[in-house]
């Protein structure tokens, strides 16, 4: 009972606490409904599907503008003006969706003109982008610590889709339906969290033209390295399904989707230490930068173990869990699972660069990311398929995270301490508490 007062005390472990809870529900939920939905549709229409997601992915990068990764110092720098703040950011966004979605369809046309099914999955799925600029109120609860508001809601909207597709799955629908999942599901969110933040908040909608420009102004190295960093993880799938086929993206996308389900551990951790250490950095540099060493160490440490565990047990568990049409994302998945550690450094690695300053460096690593992804993805996918895939997004994983950041004078300590924290130097604090 002790030690759960203690962790309902501290608000940094409470909200770590409730973003895993979130993310928990989210993988149980993923884990049965995503596997019936993948044993269902076969490798080919479930490749249909998740092509068409990467198609959106990208898209969702542009419509995010890379506010996630400054909003929330916003938020914790100007507290009276969060409702401005908040409210010009959604509107921003929302004007890229449109553009975003139209563009699409324009695109869509005349590459897939002669399909119609994948024309209009992606175009189904493209309407999500509208909804998802509601998450920015994420945000604020992160900067508030409060995630837990954003966790009830996503557990709604999760659920109800979830149920939409276990409906879907009995009626045997068509693939069509599973493409509006997507766009359903941001809906809800979407409307939950605005409720939740009003019930907060008084309703005082109030759009800055100063504040949307000056964050546009803050985060467009972000909307670049965010551009790069959705080619660089959407471009094995958009070009296995144009060298290879859709059946080789289905089987290619049950890996990589067994290679991210742990992600929700770091990532809860990474949310939670954002403000934590922005914050630091105004007090003591030591302390931000131990924080730092601690975040890399917890993300390197527990990605070995997990890394290790699919490994030893990757083709027991595609069989068992897929079944034996989708085997041959076994092998795919081992690499793959190594590659994650790499890109979960990386992301929280973006606090350092925004407490830093030095945003506008981390378009240029990216850019060699993926050009070295492109280049490698094309030469091993004609050797390898899918499993060649997997070898080049791990080699420029490699090298955006850790080799790329070396070659600016100004972001090579980030690597530094990346380095400092794998070797757990000064990671444990003397007689000190980690907490806000």
């Amino acid at each position: 009972m002790k030690i759960i007062k203690k962790i309902v005390g501290n608000r940094f472990a409470n909200n770590t606490l409730w973003l895993l809870l979130d993310r928990i529900f989210q993988l149980l939920l993923g884990l049965i409904v995503g596997i019936w939905t993948a044993r269902y549709l076969g490798p080919s229409n479930f490749g249909v599907l998740n092509y068409g997601a990467s198609i959106i992915t990208f898209f969702s990068v542009i419509c995010s503008l890379g506010l996630e990764n400054v909003i929330i110092k916003y938020f914790v720098d100007n507290p009276k003006k969060n409702n401005t703040i908040l409210f010009s950011a959604i509107a921003i966004r929302t004007i890229t969706a449109v553009l975003s979605i139209i563009v699409i369809y324009i695109m869509v046309s005349l590459i897939h003109y002669d399909d119609k099914i994948v024309k209009s999955v992606i175009m189904l799925q493209s309407l999500a982008l509208i909804f998802t600029s509601f998450d920015t109120i994420d945000y604020w609860f992160q900067s508030i610590l409060m995630s837990k508001y954003v966790v009830l809601a996503k557990s709604i909207a999760r659920l109800f889709v979830s149920i939409w597709k276990i409906y879907l799955l009995i009626s045997n629908a068509s693939l069509a339906f599973f493409a509006l999942s997507s766009t359903i599901e941001a809906l809800i969110l979407g409307i939950i969290l605005l409720v939740i933040y009003f019930k907060k908040n008084k309703i005082n909608i109030s759009i800055s033209k100063r504040y949307s420009t000056e964050l546009v102004l803050d985060s467009y190295h972000f909307i670049l390295s965010g551009l790069l960093i959705s080619l660089f993880t959407q471009t094995d799938k958009i070009m296995l399904g144009n060298l290879i086929g859709k059946e080789s993206v289905g089987v290619y996308s049950v890996a990589a989707n067994m290679a991210t389900l742990w992600y929700f551990v770091p990532l809860a951790v990474i949310n939670s230490a954002r403000p934590i250490i922005l914050k630091k950095k105004q007090n003591s540099i030591l302390d931000y930068q131990r924080n730092l060493k601690q975040l890399y160490a917890f993300i390197f440490w527990l990605g070995v173990l997990v890394s290790l565990f699919i490994t030893l047990f990757s083709n027991i568990i595609i069989k068992h869990l897929y079944g034996q049409q989708y085997i041959e994302a076994s092998v795919p998945l081992i690499i793959l699972i190594w590659s994650s550690i790499f890109s979960l450094l990386g992301t929280a690695r973006n606090i350092w660069i925004v407490s830093e300053g030095v945003n506008k460096y981390t378009k240029y690593y990216f850019l060699i990311g993926v050009i070295a992804n492109f280049l490698l993805n094309y030469i091993f996918i004609n050797l390898f398929g899918a499993l060649g895939s997997a070898l080049a997004t791990l080699i420029a994983q490699i090298i955006t995270t850790i080799i790329a950041p070396m070659l600016f004078k100004k972001t090579k300590e980030s690597t530094y301490l990346m380095g400092k924290a794998l070797l757990l130097n000064d990671v444990i604090p003397k007689n000190k508490k980690w907490k806000r």
